[in-house]
């Protein structure tokens, strides 16, 4: 039998940590730390675009126009994994850099009904439509709008990459919708399996079966450069902000997920994406945001530096919380019925 001190300890720390929680003014002093913190590792974005204006203009809407280039080179019967942007502003010592595309086929067909509108007016209302979905997965989330400022968001806005649509297409009640969010983003698929979307899947699979019979062509040319891709992608993300640049890190962090999806399948999937993902980009952390968690908002904000290996710490450490959380909760509740003895009922 286990000690009673240790289960009244268990539910008075289960009670105090519930109360402080629901407690207004601890709310609204965590929501202004959390804005503040936002506004802070937000700033430096701020301040590149800022500095020596228009010389970083570039840098704004660079992925949604790398995404036109892939679908206007395709239609104009060239390969579309050599379509890239010009960046002056990354990295800081004002280099330039070619961005090449990296998407797969599903991708390029997705951005090919966009072609017929000028370039920079695409990536104008392509920058509109990705503030317009922001503010729509925050709405939908029922988070303050001045989470607009997450640092994952608010980058991933001012680049116009796709995972911002990606992310408010999943978030969407219509089944249609949903479906069209793997085309933005491959790995969007892992989190539909966590929110059980299957008949969204299941059109999703019916789609990429089409393309591969209408447009094989396509699908030969991504399988001839999928390796020159991935080889550039990897490199010039340093190994990505995931786990997978060290196989002792991406060991301990899918156990983390693992021990997660046992008692929580939506937020292990949503979290596998930036944790686990190979050659994952600041911007996939938004895929945290539908957990609503501040804490893990909190460190998320600051993981701007792969080698900083932020991101699966923080994942596992979020991991570890809700699996011990389980266990006191199961623990005080076992300590509640008297009649429990040593795990079974007299």
């Amino acid at each position: 039998m286990s000690p009673p001190h240790l289960h009244e300890v268990s539910r008075w720390v289960v009670e105090t940590a519930r109360r402080l929680h629901r407690s207004p003014m601890a709310r609204r002093v965590a929501s202004g730390a959390l804005f503040a913190w936002f506004a802070y590792q937000a700033w430096p974005t701020v301040a590149d675009l800022l500095t020596d204006w228009p010389f970083h203009l570039d840098t704004v809407g660079i992925d949604g126009r790398l995404y036109y280039r892939a679908a206007a080179t395709w239609l104009a019967g060239g390969d579309p994994w050599t379509a890239f942007t010009t960046s002056n502003t990354w990295p800081p010592s004002g280099a330039f850099v070619h961005f090449l595309f990296t998407g797969p086929p599903p991708t390029v067909l997705a951005f090919v009904p966009f072609v017929w509108i000028p370039e920079d007016a695409f990536v104008v209302g392509w920058l509109g439509l990705s503030v317009a979905a922001a503010i729509y997965t925050i709405r939908r989330l029922g988070l303050p709008l001045w989470w607009m400022l997450f640092p994952p968001l608010f980058y991933g806005l001012v680049v116009s990459n796709p995972q911002i649509v990606c992310l408010a297409l999943l978030l969407s009640s219509s089944t249609w919708v949903q479906s069209l969010a793997a085309p933005m983003k491959a790995y969007a698929v892992i989190p539909m399996i966590g929110e059980r979307q299957w008949r969204a899947l299941t059109i999703l699979a019916v789609g990429i079966a089409v393309s591969v019979v209408l447009f094989w062509p396509l699908w030969q040319t991504y399988a001839a450069d999928y390796s020159k891709v991935q080889d550039w992608l990897v490199g010039f993300t340093r190994g990505g902000f995931s786990a997978t640049r060290d196989p002792r890190l991406f060991a301990i962090t899918a156990a983390a997920i693992g021990a997660l999806l046992l008692i929580d399948r939506r937020a292990a999937l949503w979290l596998a994406v930036p944790a686990l993902w190979p050659a994952s980009q600041y911007y996939y952390a938004t895929f945290a945001m539908p957990l609503r968690s501040p804490w893990l908002a909190f460190v998320l904000a600051a993981a701007g530096t792969p080698n900083a290996s932020l991101v699966p710490l923080c994942i596992i450490a979020y991991a570890g919380c809700r699996v011990v959380d389980r266990f006191v909760r199961w623990w005080a509740r076992r300590g509640s019925n008297p009649h429990t003895v040593s795990g079974t009922s007299s």
